[in-house]
């Protein structure tokens, strides 16, 4: 893992009268060596702080499976959003294996914020409608959500395919994208989506897919993924 591998956008929803549009930004993790949950998280809210950021939406698991579900192998945000990997109970039950490494520091960077600043997951007790939130999200089921082909896997694709990938994703929501040059900062974007529309108060247009947070023994277990619920959007695919 390297901070070189992480995508960040800041995506925002602009209304006057009729006229409604989303831009994006993509930046830069000015930060090196091996990456580190408390200097990421701290990084994280020096942005959200300073761009008054109300939604911060992270791809990564928020927390273990409910051992008190039908779901044996994974939360039921995954299986709700045919997520590949599965996140079963701590501290290690993770499907593939390879991902375990990338969801244990995903659920830590999410102890750290929500233990350090006043952010809420949605559908926690606390969680009021003023609230800014943090919440996880899943690319990929952004891009169906939206009605395009998700952006193909890091690995295969290339410069062409992820400028492809932007120019169908402005022409279907009209999204301005600004610096958004790597495949991470893309999905970044496509995943921040739902977040703007959720700060925006149009929560007819998010999908919150899987089942409340709740603490069990320490950790957090199951919370919802947020995605940009189905609707009509004009503009060719």
């Amino acid at each position: 893992m390297d901070y070189r591998d992480i995508g960040v956008a800041l995506v925002t929803y602009h209304s006057a009268g009729r006229q409604e549009s989303l831009t994006a930004r993509a930046f830069d993790v000015p930060l090196g060596g091996r990456p580190s949950v408390t200097a990421l998280a701290a990084w994280l809210h020096e942005v959200v702080e300073a761009h008054d950021v109300r939604s911060l939406c992270i791809d990564g698991p928020l927390g273990w499976r409910s051992p008190h579900t039908d779901s044996l192998h994974c939360r039921l945000s995954e299986r709700a959003v045919r997520a590949p990997g599965k996140t079963g109970l701590p501290p290690d039950g993770v499907k593939p294996r390879t991902y375990l490494g990338f969801t244990t520091f995903s659920i830590a960077l999410f102890e750290a914020l929500l233990e350090t600043t006043d952010w809420v997951l949605p559908g926690a007790p606390e969680a009021l409608p003023t609230a800014r939130i943090v919440t996880e999200s899943f690319p990929t089921a952004g891009w169906r959500a939206l009605g395009l082909s998700p952006l193909m896997a890091k690995g295969r694709a290339s410069v062409a395919d992820v400028q492809e990938a932007g120019a169908r994703l402005q022409g279907r929501t009209g999204i301005t994208l600004e610096q958004v040059r790597t495949h991470d900062q893309l999905q970044a974007v496509v995943g921040g989506i739902a977040g703007a529309w959720w700060a925006a108060g149009l929560t007819d247009r998010v999908q919150l897919a899987g089942a409340p947070p709740f603490r069990l023994d320490g950790s957090w277990r199951e919370g919802y993924i947020m995605v940009p619920a189905p609707f009509a959007l004009s503009g060719p695919d």
